[in-house]
């Protein structure tokens, strides 16, 4: 009875913040996912475009910017490409003014930032100097980005590597490899810090 009830609530609150979403625009989905009902992510996710695959832990409180409005944007989630069996952390931030593709069996920590573009129109002297760039995100399959870590534009994480918590990552990260540090750095082969007992 209990299972019943909880399943009949889930779905409720689904059809409410979808019909409002519908209704109201894409804004409201997009703050009621800062503190959602971790049952009905998914589904909210794919109703408004993202692709989100099967076995996928969305952990619960999801940031979402430039789903709308931007240069980019596309006024909905089809930026956001999830794969399979991963582990998306609390309080993760998308930058949607780019694609984010996150392949199968990624993991990603709390308190992790993607970020696709960078831009600086307010002040003439500096949007001159730095132009307006946007960028996908890609982490490849079995990757690991260990909490509060920050990816800019335009980087893709190497399929089994792992990011250090803490880091901001600025380039690509080859397979297998371990980087760490603020810029973060290529530390160890995967393999070798595994035997450290890391």
């Amino acid at each position: 009875m209990n299972r019943l009830l909880s399943r009949t609530v889930n779905y409720t609150e689904y059809a409410l913040v979808y019909l409002l979403g519908k209704l109201l625009g894409i804004s409201v989905v997009i703050r009621y996912l800062r503190n959602p009902n971790p049952w009905i992510i998914r589904r909210l996710l794919n109703a408004f475009g993202a692709t989100v695959g099967s076995g996928v832990t969305l952990k619960r409180s999801i940031f979402l910017d430039n789903v709308h409005g931007d240069a980019n944007s596309t006024g909905d989630f089809s930026h956001l490409k999830i794969g399979n069996d991963c582990y998306i952390g609390d309080c993760i931030f998308f930058d949607l003014a780019n694609e984010i593709v996150i392949a199968d069996g990624a993991v990603l920590a709390g308190r992790v930032s993607l970020i696709t573009h960078a831009e600086c129109k307010r002040s003439t002297y500096l949007s001159q100097r730095f132009p307006r760039m946007s960028a996908p995100v890609v982490i490849e399959a079995g990757a690991w980005v260990g909490f509060g870590v920050t990816v800019l534009a335009g980087v893709t994480i190497g399929e089994n590597s792992v990011v250090g918590a803490g880091s901001l990552l600025m380039q690509n990260t080859d397979p297998y490899w371990v980087y760490i540090g603020s810029p973060a750095r290529k530390v160890k082969p995967v393999d070798q810090m595994a035997a450290l007992g890391r």
